[in-house]
């Protein structure tokens, strides 16, 4: 991979081109046509030069077109997948030589998934022995236990989308000083992506926002992370602009050296 410092997207997802990767019949949703092309095109647009794709849960443990997209960076993006128990060692492998750097474990409702700790745990200890990490996608009703049960596994753990907090609320203080405890874990880690999820689909300027992603960044300033998440799949409200979202995140890290630290640096311990 390059050593160039530049800025990082650490979650993004692609659809398509339709002929080349077409959906599974009984596709967990449809998403429109979102190809590798329009993703690089956008982040060209905003200044990013790495990125991250996460393998979206409607091509289940088809990872055609996020290898091939991996492949097209040239070595610039890396990726995350979906395997479990059933995904073969040399399966592992294949997508660990494909640029792979870590699994994602989704508890949202509305996504499939393995929902069983333990066996989730086997599929991380698996994994771990490939230096991945685990992503671990919901609310915090539903990951708290997870982090909880977990507290003694040795693997970076990040939690996506600030913990789907509703940000148009007051926060949920029990919740997120457990959160915040877990983040002191020197393998634990927050991805501040999501904004306009957690607001609710509002549009910017997403000021109320700002305490919640602060206090998480002051917690883990050398574990967290930034993502886009385009092209905003299955979500409430317009589509956000994409600069918008990194100017959030510049807002939130206040200063450059933070910045720095969040889109530049912090990636580069997970995804090398």
């Amino acid at each position: 991979m390059s050593t160039h410092r530049g800025v990082w997207d650490c979650h993004t997802h692609i659809y398509g081109p339709w002929k080349a990767f077409p959906l599974p019949d009984g596709a967990a949703y449809l998403p429109a046509l979102a190809p590798m092309d329009d993703l690089l095109a956008m982040h060209d647009r905003i200044g990013v030069s790495h990125g991250v794709l996460v393998q979206a849960a409607c091509y289940g443990r088809d990872h055609s077109a996020l290898l091939d997209g991996i492949a097209m960076s040239g070595g610039r993006y890396r990726g995350v997948a979906l395997v479990d128990d059933a995904t073969t060692d040399a399966e592992l492998h294949r997508l660990d030589q494909g640029g792979v750097r870590g699994v994602r474990f989704n508890f949202m409702g509305h996504l499939p998934g393995e929902r069983n700790f333990a066996r989730l745990r086997e599929t991380a200890v698996r994994v771990k022995a490939l230096n991945w990490h685990v992503l671990v996608h919901g609310r915090l009703d539903q990951i708290l236990p997870v982090l909880d049960a977990w507290s003694d596994l040795d693997i970076p753990i990040v939690v996506d989308h600030m913990g789907r907090q509703d940000a148009t609320l007051p926060i949920d203080e029990v919740a997120m000083k457990a959160l915040e405890r877990h983040l002191e874990n020197p393998m634990r880690w927050v991805k501040l992506s999501g904004v306009d999820r957690l607001m609710q689909g509002t549009p910017p300027p997403w000021d109320a926002a700002l305490p919640l992603a602060r206090r998480l960044l002051a917690v883990a300033p050398d574990r967290a992370i930034w993502g886009s998440d385009w092209p905003h799949p299955n979500i409430k409200g317009d589509v956000p602009d994409d600069d918008a979202l990194l100017a959030f995140v510049r807002l939130v890290c206040a200063d450059e050296a933070t910045a720095q630290a969040v889109l530049c640096d912090n990636p580069l311990k997970l995804y090398v």
